[in-house]
Formats: C-alpha cells, structure tokens, sequence
C-alpha cells in the first residue's frame, strides 16, 4: 500500500509520464528522466515546495500524471528509494512484461 513521505527525511519526486506511462523522477534541471540516479534530492522546505508546484503544473499540463514524493536515502552519491514499492517502480517491474515477454515467448515456441 502507497504510503505518504515522512517529514525530515530526504526525498524524490516521482510521477508517470503522460506520452508513456513510464515511470519518472524530477531532475535537477526540470526535466523528467527515467533514471532515478539522475534524480534531484530534496530536503523538507522551500526548495521541495517549489519543485513540487512546478510538479503539480506539469500534471496540469498533461506531461506527467500525479507526482509525489518518495523518500530516499543517498548511497555511493546516488538517491535510493526507501520503500520497497518505489524501489521496484524505480529499477522496472520484477518480471518480463512488454516486448521483452513476446520477445522470450516467441523464443520459447
């Protein structure tokens, strides 16, 4: 089950992509990126309150479907998400779906 980003502690923000559905994190620059290494790190405040409105405009816009916050942690200078829910949307699903399952099925026939 979802859970809310607990106060202190660092945090992404993450959303879908409209075009794609594909999983995405706000990035330093303003941009979307599949990469959660690539990830802007925030701390509770105005900086994560400003990215989160420029969030929330960009769903308006239709770019990115409902994002949120996410709380990680930063190992080897790279932001990790917490929750084993985020780290899964993160680093792709745990099992082949897509092209890549048609592909092994049609392999296998």
């Amino acid at each position: 089950m979802y859970r809310a980003a607990e106060k202190g502690t660092l945090k992404a923000i993450t959303a879908n992509r409209m075009i794609d559905g594909l999983v995405v994190f706000l990035a330093d620059d303003r941009s979307w990126t599949e990469d959660v290494d690539a990830s802007q790190v925030f701390e509770d405040g105005e900086v994560l309150d400003n990215a989160l409105a420029f969030s929330a405009e960009q769903a308006a816009e239709r770019v990115v479907l409902d994002p949120y916050t996410i709380d990680v942690t930063v190992e080897d200078g790279k932001p990790v998400p917490s929750r084993l829910r985020e780290l899964i949307r993160a680093k792709g699903p745990s099992v082949a779906y897509g092209e890549e399952e048609r592909k092994r099925l049609a392999e296998a026939e």
